[in-house]
């Protein structure tokens, strides 16, 4: 049986901290996990990343050409190259769990409503930092989250 586990920017960007140049802030439970997710060394574990995450390292974090295409060949390649990793877009599902979502006036972001939808759809864990979304998952006990 597969584990499966969806990831935010947050996460995403802490995770590969060295080459973003940002302080470890992810616990050691959720670098384990992501660890797993991509080795050979444990087929069970898959990592899911909407396809919004990378987009916001794109626009966010990426400022040059230079800069691009060091992530594409160090970071993005390998991933799209694991089979361990589904980039996830945004399908009709998925848009069907962001159009159900009542987020209970907290007022999530919709890329970060967009990465929420993506897990609740596939009913799979969620890595995030990101406090609203945890205010919904705390208040509606849907998925489990951690950071």
């Amino acid at each position: 049986m597969h584990q499966l586990f969806v990831i935010d920017t947050v996460g995403f960007i802490n995770y590969f901290n060295a080459f973003f140049g940002e302080k470890r802030i992810l616990s050691a439970r959720a670098s384990n996990i992501i660890d797993k997710c991509l080795s050979p060394d444990f087929p069970n574990y898959k990592l899911i990343i909407p396809s919004i995450v990378l987009i916001e390292v794109f626009e966010k974090q990426l400022r040059t050409d230079e800069r691009s295409e060091e992530f594409k060949y160090t970071i993005l390649k390998p991933l799209i190259d694991n089979s361990d990793v589904e980039i996830k877009g945004i399908e009709e599902e998925v848009v069907e769990v962001f159009s159900r979502i009542n987020d209970y006036g907290i007022k999530i972001e919709n890329h970060d409503k967009i990465i929420l939808s993506s897990a609740l759809q596939m009913e799979v864990p969620l890595i995030t930092k990101d406090g609203k979304i945890q205010s919904y998952l705390n208040k509606t006990k849907e998925i489990a989250h951690f950071f």
